[in-house]
Formats: C-alpha cells, structure tokens, sequence
C-alpha cells in the first residue's frame, strides 16, 4: 500500500453514528493524520500530507448535521450556523467486545473543528475537519532535538514560544516538554489552557498530574486562565496560542513573577515571531512591549515538518535562544531592528529551516518539491550551482 492509496473501509451496513465511529479508529489504525467531512463531498483523509478519498458515496448536508448530533451535541450545529467556528476533543474508547474495532483499555483522541461555509456547488455547508492527537506522547529524547535547544527548553522562568504553520506539530512538542518536566522536574508542578484539550497529559508517575483547562469549558479565554493560574502555585503554565495583547500581557506578568510559560504563534521564523506579537498593540505601546518581551523571552522555535522520500514525516527547527549576549546585542537597537538582525545571525549560522532542508535534500531525505515548501526557487537555484563549484 502506497501513501496515495488506503484499503476500503466497509460502509455496507450503513451510515450511522457507530459506522462513523468505527471509521475514525479504522483512519487512526492506517495512520490517517486528518478527517474532513463536508456535504455534498466524499469523506477525504489526509495521510503523510496528500489527500485521499475515502468513500465511494457522498455526505449529504442533512446526514452529515444528523451525525454531528449523534456523536458531539446539538449545540454544535447552532453555533455554526450563527457563524461561530467552533473547537471540539472527540475521545473514542475501546471495551472488552471490541467497540469501535479498538481492544479494551485503547484510547484515541481527535481535535475536532466546526465551521459553515460555501464548498463547490453546496452553497451551505457544515465543514468538519478531525485531526488525530496520537495516543502516545514520544518522548522528548525521541524527537531528534538539537542539544543546544534541548538543554534550553525548561528554564525556571520566561516564555518560551513555540512556532510554526498548522500542523507543523508544535503540540506534540510541548506535550512532550510537559511530560520531560513531569518525569525529571516531579516538583513542578504544572497547569495548561487549552483549545481544546489535546493530549492528556497525566501519567501513574507524576507526583502531582498536570491539570488542563479547556478554554469555553473550565475557564472562559486565555487571558483568564493566565490571570487564574497564578492564583494555582504553578511553575510551568501552559498557553494553547497567545492569539491578542491581553494574552499576551498576562504571560509576560507570568514570566516576570518568576513563572515558566509556553505557548504558540502561527509564524514562520523566530525573526517574525516578536514583530507579530508586538503588533497586537497600537503603535504607542509597541515599544515598551517589545522590550518587556526581550526582558523574558527564552527561547523561540519554530518547527516544520516535510514529507519524506520514504513516504513518512520529518522534523526541521528553526529556533533562536535568548542569552544574555543576545540580549544585549538587541537591548543597543531600536525593536524595529531587532527582526533583521536575528535573520542575519541565523543566515550567518546556517540555522535556518532553509539551511536544514537542503542537508535532508543533499542526503535525499527530501525531494525537490518537498525543498520548494521551505525556500524559493531562486535560492535552490543558486544552491545547485554553489554547490557545482
């Protein structure tokens, strides 16, 4: 079986709540990564980043809602049809007689995401698309990090943002911190706020069980759960995504009280990443944001994953950490600046994803148009040739 094809999945006794179900789990098993679901179209799974169709009929918009119902709540469909996207966990259980092709004690979860839309001829539609959370949590050690970043990646105190495009796996990443820091640092203790709860993180070792907040269910934002959190004596909090300037606040005042704090933004470079942030502010506070960042940032790393010549997935890392020359060297520079000079230290150390993908593309780990989703034509250009001479 090739990454463009999948067995059947037998649909012959019908669609039903059950059926879909036990579609899930027969995806999981076949190592399916995302579900879409949508009226009007074919089931179609995403597998090592190429979509496939997954069902010889189409959904129709009244079963597809029907199902929807069955298996989450009715609120979901009135949500959505208001215009409200809407963020759901689906957890699937397996029992003693097998329910949902699963063994007893086997537990998957799906991060699942609601919204109304046009698609194609249907001129409205529910649009679902499940993304798999895998069951195992790899281990931080298992991840291939570099040893420098490895080391940097619990300081007792700060922010540390992880970055990258959605599903660059950068939740995977920080679970993986998170039960690192459960196993090594058992006095630490830990809380996260989440959107929706992904991975769960709780382990028989822990001395103390992290504890996650799901954001619309336990607490009402981000901001919220930061506010609420220093109220919990926590070392290590949690953000599912700094995504406004009040988010943002409150985990600069965490990492300025002495707290440990992570989260993530969608940005490509750890050059983009405090520009973003600071924008979410008028241009009066900017400044002084900018420099409250540079007080606690530790580290920025942003993550990609490119599709192998094997057919699986492979991580590359981009990340900058925060030392005190670094500091410094920033502290003595307007924070428009700041943005070009951390792009010219990582071209002139050869760290960017850039530089990355083209080792995996010399060993041919990668292929051409896997090389294209990182750097521009132009530049793979110019490689060639650099590389001819």
């Amino acid at each position: 079986m090739t990454a463009n094809s999948l067995p059947p999945f037998d649909f012959s006794a019908g669609l039903t709540a059950d059926t879909l179900r036990r579609f899930f789990a027969w995806c999981a098993s076949h190592q399916v990564t995302d579900i879409h679901l949508q009226g009007g179209a074919p089931m179609i799974v995403g597998r090592y980043g190429r979509l496939i169709k997954a069902s010889a009929f189409r959904l129709e918009e009244a079963r597809l809602t029907q199902l929807v119902d069955e298996i989450f709540t009715p609120e979901i469909k009135a949500m959505v049809k208001s215009g409200q996207g809407v963020d759901r966990a689906l957890q699937l259980e397996g029992d003693a007689n097998g329910r949902y092709g699963l063994p007893r004690g086997e537990r998957l979860r799906f991060r699942a995401n609601f919204i109304q839309a046009t698609a194609g001829r249907q001129e409205l539609t529910m649009a679902v698309t499940l993304r798999l959370i895998p069951s195992q949590i790899p281990t931080l050690e298992s991840l291939a990090i570099e040893p420098e970043l490895f080391k940097n990646l619990l300081p007792h105190k700060g922010l540390i943002w992880v970055c990258g495009e959605t599903g660059s796996g950068k939740s995977t990443l920080l679970a993986a911190i998170y039960q690192y820091c459960g196993r090594v640092y058992p006095d630490r203790k830990i809380v996260t706020f989440e959107d929706p709860i992904e991975y769960i993180l709780g382990t028989p070792e822990n001395r103390l069980p992290p504890t996650q907040s799901q954001i619309g269910r336990d607490v009402s934002s981000f901001s919220e759960g930061l506010r609420l959190a220093l109220r919990q004596a926590p070392d290590v909090i949690g953000v599912g995504e700094i995504r406004d300037g009040e988010t943002l606040m409150g985990a600069i005042a965490c990492g300025q009280s002495g707290h440990l704090c992570l989260s993530t933004l969608h940005t490509h470079s750890p050059a983009e990443t405090i520009p973003r942030a600071v924008w979410m502010f008028p241009p009066d506070r900017r400044e002084a944001v900018a420099h409250d960042l540079l007080g606690i940032l530790q580290v920025i790393v942003v993550q990609q994953l490119l599709r192998t010549t094997d057919g699986q997935r492979q991580a590359i890392r981009e990340y900058l950490i925060f030392d005190e020359a670094v500091r410094q060297a920033l502290s003595e520079l307007n924070y428009t600046q700041w943005s070009s000079w951390i792009n010219r230290r990582l071209k002139t150390q050869k760290t960017r994803l850039a530089d990355k993908a083209w080792q995996l593309y010399q060993k041919g780990r990668i292929a051409d148009e896997e090389l294209l989703t990182v750097m521009s034509h132009r530049e793979r250009e110019k490689r060639k040739k650099n590389t001819l001479l």
